[in-house]
């Protein structure tokens, strides 16, 4: 699994010690940050069209449509944090929130638009459709402690989550298209967990004697989780240094009572029987197991070594669910300001990033037409010492 690879490889930077982006003996004895970070990469369609519900089947239809090679593509996902810090001394504390999500699907299911055929006709009758979709949004608060020790430093930081949405789950089957009288069926197995049913729209609300049209359910939309966040800096020689950033070290969260829906899906109702008559069965034959529910989420790594060899050079490797995406640059030092530019290999973009001992900002994507990008990279942080 990633996260033990993650792990061992967290341990293993730590033996020869690591990176100090910013001078731990400040002056300032308290200090104020503002700091976000985004990742998001779709293998087939713009990242901001592809985040917004669970399995979305049609969405990814209609924006794969447009796609110069839908057969490549596999996996989607994004990974965002913002965090509100104030620390003194060694001890910090920070309000946080977060966005993560995780597409995977079929090359069937990315070569298929769903609703609008005339943009995009089908190509075969009979396509494979798998899509497994993991998402967490939660707002927490973190505690944190920073050890130093000459040119090292580790910082840990804890995190309480109160989950505000999720969703966990899996669609696994075919899709059927009649050409002839442009139509087309769906069959397969589902089995999701959810703070709201997106694809049955199954109501949540409580149950009455006599029972209440249209409702089939009572869960909570209630959860929480925690996580274990690691900052490592070294500085190994006079102008090189290693930084390492390891996002959800350790994670979980955890649902006392979710909704969920497992069962058998078939919009193929209409039927005749052996005796010649005719019957309308359920689309949908299964159960509704509500209940207990864990979820966690892939670790994220950041690793980067930057120095100066004859101009100052950087490279970094980002990793996260079961992906790894290297990229390399050059910079340019002026005064307490640094200009660095570079590549990523695996999303193809460009990345531009501007530096200050208080201020950063980067930005990355394989496009300027950022709406329809399929790689999207922002880092922002303000800093203020008191």
């Amino acid at each position: 699994m990633i996260k033990s690879k993650m792990l061992r490889l967290a341990l293993f930077t730590l033996s020869p010690a690591v990176f100090a982006q910013t001078n731990s003996q400040d002056e300032s004895e308290y200090k104020l940050s503002l700091t976000g970070t985004s990742f998001s990469y779709s293998e087939v369609m713009p990242v901001i069209q592809t985040f917004g519900g669970v399995i979305p089947v049609a969405k990814i239809g209609r924006q794969t449509t447009f796609s110069t090679a839908p057969e490549e593509g596999r996996h989607a996902l994004t990974h965002n944090r913002a965090n509100l810090t104030f620390e003194r001394d060694n001890f910090f504390f920070e309000v946080a929130t977060r966005y993560d999500y995780r597409i995977d699907f079929t090359p069937d299911a990315a070569q298929l638009f769903f609703l609008d055929r005339a943009e995009r006709p089908v190509d075969k009758d009979e396509y494979v459709l798998y899509f497994k979709a993991k998402h967490i949004r939660a707002n927490g608060v973190g505690f944190g402690y920073q050890f130093e020790r000459d040119k090292l430093s580790v910082r840990f930081v804890g995190h309480y989550w109160d989950v505000q949405y999720m969703e966990d789950g899996e669609l696994d089957g075919v899709f059927l298209a009649n050409q002839a009288d442009d139509t087309f069926e769906v069959t397969g197995t589902l089995d999701y967990t959810y703070y709201q049913d997106a694809i049955l729209d199954r109501k949540n609300c409580p149950k009455t004697d006599p029972p209440k049209a249209g409702c089939h359910g009572d869960w909570t939309e209630d959860g929480y989780g925690y996580s274990v966040d690691m900052l490592v800096n070294y500085h190994f020689a006079e102008d090189w240094a290693l930084q390492l950033q390891v996002y959800d070290l350790v994670n979980q969260f955890k649902f006392d009572k979710l909704g969920r829906t497992q069962g058998q899906l078939d919009t193929r109702t209409e039927v005749f029987n052996a005796d010649g008559t005719f019957s309308i069965n359920p689309s949908f034959r299964g159960r509704y197991p509500d209940g207990k529910h864990k979820l966690s989420v892939s670790t994220q790594l950041n690793a980067r070594v930057s120095g100066v060899w004859g101009i100052p050079v950087w490279a970094e490797l980002y990793a996260a669910n079961d992906s790894y995406f290297p990229s390399i640059g050059v910079g340019y030092q002026l005064a307490n300001w640094r200009l660095e530019t570079g590549y990523q290999s695996g999303t193809e973009a460009l990345l531009f990033s501007i530096k200050h001992p208080n201020f950063k900002f980067r930005i990355g994507s394989e496009t300027s037409d950022l709406i329809n990008a399929q790689a999207l990279i922002l880092d922002l942080s303000l800093a203020y010492q008191f």
